[in-house]
Parts: structure tokens; sequence; C-alpha cells
């Protein structure tokens, strides 16, 4: 029992432990080209400058690498919250922009319609044009008005305005009848259809207008939106720029390695040529 105990206590011997420490330093496994390369750059100038400008570049990929995953990263945050902003209103997923285009042309179809209510108060053409643009203005404005009430879950104040526009959607239709009979000569007849059809178009383009503004996003979404269109821009730029720099690094690289690649054979069997060049270019571009 005495000589198993002292066995037990009995330190190991040192071959395993000098073996460790004698191993490459490599994690990868590839030999170590660093004396060749000292020799090889200390040789010519220009070899130093070569392998000086290809470590540059590498640092330059190393950085572009960086804002590229930034770039990424944010993207992904912008998409993320785009969804949760969008999925609070789904249903409201057209670009706002268009949407408001679309609404704009809708009250600009209203012009015609408009002017000829506004030609039964207008004494001259100035004063006509100003009639038109304020019918347009509370045309406008009535739509803007009614999606924000129903935005904002205001029913009895979305009412009260629907019907207030229905009523001045009347007015310009009893005004262009007005006017109809006073310069028209086809008779009342004549004058109470071109009357009801303009009034039924303009009650059209509003409600047009109005359906324009309630299928397009919401402002919270639209800033969403274009951050993420932002956000992906920006990450396609930086991929685009890493690549560039990448190809810019693997010319150097290639140049330096077809430039040692002979005092390379010099050092090392030619069964051993890749393992050193892999070697080396794993110092070049910092995987080392």
């Amino acid at each position: 029992m005495t000589e198993t105990a002292a066995d037990a206590t009995r330190p190991e011997p040192q071959s395993s432990i000098t073996a460790l420490h004698s191993e490459p330093p490599q994690a990868s496994g590839l030999p170590d080209a660093t004396e060749v390369v000292r020799n090889f750059n200390a040789s010519n100038k220009a070899h130093q400058d070569l392998w000086s400008r290809t470590r540059h570049a590498t640092d330059i990929v190393n950085h572009a690498a960086d804002e590229a995953g930034q770039a990424e990263a944010a993207t992904v945050e912008a998409e993320i919250s785009h969804r949760a902003i969008q999925a609070e209103h789904p249903e409201r997923r057209a670009p706002r922009p268009r949407q408001l285009l679309l609404a704009g042309v809708t009250i600009a179809l209203d012009g015609l319609a408009c002017n000829f209510a506004a030609q039964a108060l207008g004494d001259d053409q100035r004063t006509t044009l100003v009639w038109t643009a304020l019918f347009l203005a509370v045309l406008a404005g009535g739509e803007l008005a009614l999606d924000a009430y129903r935005e904002r879950r205001q029913r009895t104040a979305w009412r009260l305005l629907a019907g207030g526009l229905g009523a001045f959607v009347a007015m310009l239709g009893i005004l262009r009848y007005s006017f109809l009979i006073t310069v028209g000569t086809e008779g009342y007849v004549a004058a109470l259809a071109g009357a009801t059809l303009f009034t039924a178009a303009t009650a059209s383009f509003v409600v047009l207008g109005y359906r324009a503004l309630r299928a397009a996003e919401t402002v919270p979404a639209w800033k969403a939106r274009r951050r993420k269109l932002a956000c992906d821009r920006e990450s396609r730029a930086a991929r685009e720029r890493l690549n560039m720099r990448t190809a810019e690094r693997d010319r150097l690289a290639d140049a330096y390695l077809s430039e040692i690649r002979a005092a390379l054979l010099r050092a090392c069997p030619a069964s051993e040529l890749p393992a050193m060049e892999q070697a080396v270019r794993a110092h070049l571009v910092g995987q080392a």
C-alpha cells in the first residue's frame, strides 16, 4: 500500500509537458513561416512595402466587415420594428405618399364640377377661381378630417362631419343647377340632369379620396418603413464596400505570394509549399 501511495504522489514524467510546449504555436496547424517572411521582407524594400500595404488593406477589410455587420444588425432591427408597428393596422399597408397623391388627384378631378358651382357665385373669373379653390379646400379638408376621426375612433364626430360634407356636396349640386339653368338653353330637365351628374361625380371622388386615405399606412408605419428602406440601402452599400475592400486585399495578397514563392521553395520541400503559402496568406489576411 505504501508503494501505491508513493506512485500516486510521484510527479508525472516531464516528457509529455515538454512535448506540449514544443508544438507549433499556430492553432490552425499551419507551418511557421515567420522567419521566411522576415528575411524576405528584409531583402528588398519593395517586399516590405507590399507586405505593409497588404496588412493595411486587411485592417481596412476588418473595419468594413464591422460596418457591414452593424448595418445588417440595424436592418434586422428596423425590419422587426416596422413589422411590430404595422401589426397595429394590418389593413393599412399602401405606401402613404402614393395614397396621398391619389387623394389629391380625386380632389383635382372635382375641380371642373366645383368650377361650375363657383360660377353661380362669382361675377368675374378671379372671384370664380377663389370660390373654386375654397370649395376644393373644403372637400380636401373633409377627406382628411374623416380619416383622422376614423383613425381616432371618434364615431360621433365622424358621422357629423360625413353628414356635413354630404350637405356641402348637395349644396354644390344646387349651385351647379342654378348655373346650368341660367346659361343653358336645353331647359330644366337638362340642367337637372347635368347638375345631378356632376354632383354624383363629386360625391364619388370624395369617397374614393377617403378610401385612398384609409388604405394608406399610418405615419409611424411610414416612418418605420422609410427607416427600414434606408437601413437596407446602407446594408447593401456596406456589403459592396466590403466586397471591394476584400478584392483589393486579395489582389495584394496574391501579388505578395507570387513574389515570396521562390523563397518558400528554398526554405521547404515542394510538397510543403501549399501549406507554407497558406500560412503566409493567413498572416497577410490576419487569420494566423
